[in-house]
């Protein structure tokens, strides 16, 4: 069988409420890989949480992170940053509303405000490795410069403004200095300028030389529609939005019910799991 792309968002799709794969899911994955396939995670985490998700799973399998703004092909990585520009305009766009900014760079957490508790709980093991410098305040527009070579993207989350939020994401739109999608209600993804999950497949699809009808796509949440419109099969998992689902060829089961192991199942006609 020729092989075959095969692209995971992390949270919601590959892995339970409590960050673990299951035992089948890992098990599927493993012996088509050894059967020659080709495995990505694709998600909105910074790159060292997505590797670590990854060789979980095996040192093969290769990385999507930030949303396409970073990504792996063999031993090459590529890189797309948010503009100093861009920055500038997220920071004093932010500041009138008070609102919690996070940027990340490969290993490294920048944050405005005061850090929440979830980030440094229940959170903790999504965003950031143990080995890893964790968290560093940024404290004014001067401390973000300073940074902003180490900056790949970020995410703004507001628990209570909604309103704010939707008006916020609508003028950071129409700047055109960056792109800027949603996992979630409650938050704005800050990506760089002309960049998605999407992009980075299409890149990886053609340096690879894998025919979109060989490429494989999982997702549940709203920044994964551009990547489940890129690719020739593409599946929303049954715990998906509704959006999510209508942009998707395929729906599986849940996250929680094996839903990536069952689909690749039946597609490669596996009979011994």
């Amino acid at each position: 069988m020729e092989p075959h792309l095969i692209f995971m968002d992390i949270d919601g799709t590959l892995v339970d409420n409590h960050q673990n794969i299951s035992k089948k899911t890992k098990k599927v994955i493993n012996h088509l890989q050894e059967l020659g396939h080709l495995f990505y995670v694709a998600t909105g985490r910074k790159f060292s949480s997505a590797a670590t998700i990854a060789n979980t799973l095996s040192p093969q399998t290769q990385v999507v992170a930030s949303n396409g703004s970073i990504y792996s092909i063999h031993s090459q990585l590529v890189k797309h940053q948010l503009s100093k520009e861009a920055l500038i305009l997220i920071y004093n766009a932010v500041s009138e509303i008070a609102m919690p900014i996070f940027f990340f760079g490969e290993h490294t957490v920048f944050y405005t405000e005061e850090l929440p508790e979830y980030f440094t709980k229940s959170d903790q093991a999504r965003i950031t490795n143990e080995s890893e410098k964790e968290f560093v305040a940024i404290r004014s527009l001067s401390d973000l410069i300073d940074h902003h070579k180490e900056i790949i993207n970020g995410i703004i989350i507001s628990e209570t403004d909604l309103e704010g939020l939707h008006s916020l994401k609508d003028k950071l739109e129409d700047s055109q200095l960056l792109s800027v999608s949603s996992s979630h209600f409650n938050n704005i993804e800050l990506i760089p300028k002309g960049v998605n999950k999407a992009t980075a497949i299409l890149a990886i699809q053609d340096k690879l030389m894998i025919p979109s009808e060989r490429v494989i796509s999982f997702g549940d949440g709203i920044n994964d529609i551009e990547m489940l419109e890129a690719t020739g099969i593409s599946v929303a998992m049954g715990n998906a939005q509704g959006k999510v689902k209508a942009a998707a060829t395929y729906v599986t089961d849940s996250n929680l019910d094996d839903g990536i192991a069952n689909f690749l199942q039946n597609h490669f006609q596996l009979t011994h799991f």
